[in-house]
């Protein structure tokens, strides 16, 4: 399978997991927004976003059906395939 995004453990942080992107532009990607709306916040020192292993758990799969996070406020949108229209969820 070909990912956008690599998955380490966290060299600072004892059982958190660092997930980042491999290719970036600059700009935050649906990625970024998901990422940030599940609560991971980004560490310099590791070049990716902190989660602990349950999130991170759940930020794959969400990831993988398609979800996406919001560009304002912290709420997560469905995927257009879910419900027929792109709605968001609280």
């Amino acid at each position: 399978m070909n990912k956008i995004y690599s998955v380490r453990p966290a060299r600072y942080a004892k059982g958190k997991m660092v997930v980042s992107k491999i290719e970036s532009d600059g700009y935050k990607s649906r990625f970024g927004r998901l990422v940030e709306v599940l609560g991971g916040k980004w560490v310099h020192r590791d070049h990716g976003y902190q989660l602990s292993p349950t999130k991170l758990a759940k930020f794959e799969q969400l990831f993988a059906d398609g979800w996406d996070g919001s560009f304002f406020g912290d709420r997560l949108i469905a995927p257009k395939n879910l419900c027929g229209k792109n709605v968001a969820m609280y």
